[in-house]
């Protein structure tokens, strides 16, 4: 972990890892000094507690060696299981520790339970951060340049890794590429590329929100389609030049009022639909004339410069 410090490397040693090798010790003094009778539970529990870390932990380092590591299902569940067991484990030892010790019990019973609490604290801590972390996450599995891959939503910085998929439980260890945005099961596009007539497929949706509705299914669509290159232009012939008019630059700030954003002054192109205007709906001029009360329209902006597509539809 090497965004940890020296000062949190130094608690994890000597509250984590210290403890649980006492502990360990004190375990397998109880196996030796207490018969079989005295010591129920303690033998299994700790086989099976060994058992998970060692898959979780000897596991992981013998992947590595291949290129793979573990998916997070069976990581969060062997550190589920650890934990429950690490409970078990270290209660039964700290009672069989007070059953074989004869010398200086209190003392030695009074340390192991200090390892204990040191061990599940730290232990609890330092997994809770942990799950916190990737808890956002999410795996998908998807195509990604015609091969089967794992999608992960990286909670650290927030971007998109797709890595070579071996399995339900293991994945490549190394991305095979990186982004901001989702490689596969992104947001969706809202039915914008039906409403526009468009092929929007090799595009990435980074941005979509529809807030459409109760009576009258009023609300607000935005979507944010980005493309790599400039194909989308060949599609947008019969689009008018930037800049808009000032009827839609009305309604661009209104979409920009009402938190949905749509840059001003750029290069591109740009398409209107106003379904009151019954005579020709893709005339946006009238869509703030006195006489309505409502508005049905939507307008769509491409920007040359960043690829990307914009779309605002209000209903109310």
């Amino acid at each position: 972990m090497p965004y940890l410090t020296i000062p949190l490397y130094l608690a994890l040693v000597l509250l984590l890892i210290v403890p649980l090798i006492l502990l360990t010790v004190l375990w397998a003094l109880a196996l030796k000094k207490l018969p079989p009778e005295r010591r129920r539970g303690l033998l299994p529990v700790g086989c099976v507690m060994f058992t998970a870390a060692a898959l979780l932990f000897v596991g992981e380092w013998i992947l590595e060696r291949f290129g793979l590591t573990w998916r997070y299902v069976p990581v969060w569940t062997l550190s589920l299981l650890l934990w429950f067991l690490g409970w078990a484990a270290g209660i039964l030892t700290i009672l069989d520790t007070y059953r074989w010790v004869e010398w200086h019990r209190d003392a030695l019973t009074g340390a192991a339970i200090f390892c204990f609490i040191a061990a599940m604290g730290m232990g609890t801590i330092a997994g809770g951060i942990w799950f916190l972390s990737v808890a956002p996450s999410r795996e998908a599995v998807g195509e990604y340049q015609g091969q089967l891959v794992v999608q992960d939503g990286n909670a650290w910085d927030g971007g998109y890794h797709v890595y070579e998929y071996h399995g339900p439980l293991v994945r490549g260890s190394q991305p095979l590429a990186q982004s901001e945005y989702p490689f596969i099961g992104g947001l969706p596009l809202q039915g914008i590329d039906k409403t526009l007539g468009l092929d929007l497929s090799a595009g990435t949706v980074t941005e979509s929100q529809d807030t459409h509705g109760g009576m009258g299914n009023d609300g607000e669509t935005f979507v944010v389609v980005r493309f790599e290159d400039g194909s989308l232009e060949e599609q947008l012939s019969d689009w008018e030049p930037l800049p808009l008019p000032p009827e839609l630059e009305r309604l661009r700030q209104m979409a920009q009022d009402n938190a949905y954003p749509i840059p001003p002054d750029i290069e591109g192109l740009y398409w209107v639909r106003d379904d009151q205007n019954t005579a020709d709906p893709s005339d946006g001029s009238h869509i703030f004339d006195g006489d309505r009360r409502s508005y049905n329209c939507a307008l769509a902006v491409y920007d040359r410069e960043s690829k990307t597509l914009y779309y605002y539809e209000l209903d109310t």
